[in-house]
């Protein structure tokens, strides 16, 4: 039986605090890329020679799983409201589907990892998946549990960090830890492209 598994985690949120939204599809405890470049949380007073070797750690990682990933990014000005950036990721994530479904129902089952972190999200992917396979289940994550949803919040991070750069955004946290644009450019994004569904071979 043909089985695929997919992790999803999310950059930023619903609500007004954040400028972009980006949902992506791919020791025993997380790591959590977000907070590892900003200093917050867990990571909070550790230096930043210990932050990044935990980020690289899961980077090397990343780079040697045999995984695709698809991430899909939203301007939230270009979406004002709750309903109208879920109704955008809907549609995004639906033709993406489509445009793949020889790929996807080629699969007898899929598992679908989601932490359940923001209710827009888990109802989307109920909505989304179970309308377009038989067959698929959902679990719940606990992140510090599966790598490969540590690498999906990876994916997201980098996702996020490629827009601000785009953007000339960055923050002194993403530069600091990064060193410059040229080496988060050269060192992480270029890298990890060809892991890109949409680079795969068909």
């Amino acid at each position: 039986m043909a089985e695929l598994s997919v992790f999803v985690d999310e950059a930023g949120d619903f609500g007004p605090d954040s400028v972009y939204y980006v949902p992506a599809l791919d020791a025993d405890r997380a790591i959590h890329t977000g907070p590892a470049i900003r200093g917050e949380s867990e990571y909070r007073g550790l230096p930043v020679e210990v932050r990044r070797r935990e980020f690289n750690r899961l980077y090397a990682f990343a780079r040697r799983a045999p995984v695709l990933h698809q991430a899909f990014s939203f301007r939230k000005r270009e979406h004002p409201s709750r309903l109208r950036l879920k109704g955008a990721i809907s549609r995004a994530l639906s033709q993406f589907l489509q445009d793949n479904a020889a790929y996807f129902l080629s699969f007898d089952r899929v598992i679908v990892y989601y932490d359940n972190g923001q209710a827009e999200i888990t109802d989307v992917l109920n909505t989304l998946f179970n309308a377009f396979f038989f067959g698929v289940e959902f679990r719940r994550v606990v992140p510090a549990r599966y790598r490969l949803f540590q690498v999906a919040d990876l994916h997201c991070t980098l996702e996020l960090l490629r827009l601000k750069l785009r953007d000339g955004t960055l923050s002194r946290s993403d530069l600091f830890f990064f060193g410059s644009r040229r080496a988060l450019r050269k060192d992480y994004l270029n890298k990890l492209e060809n892991r890109q569904f949409s680079r795969r071979k068909r």
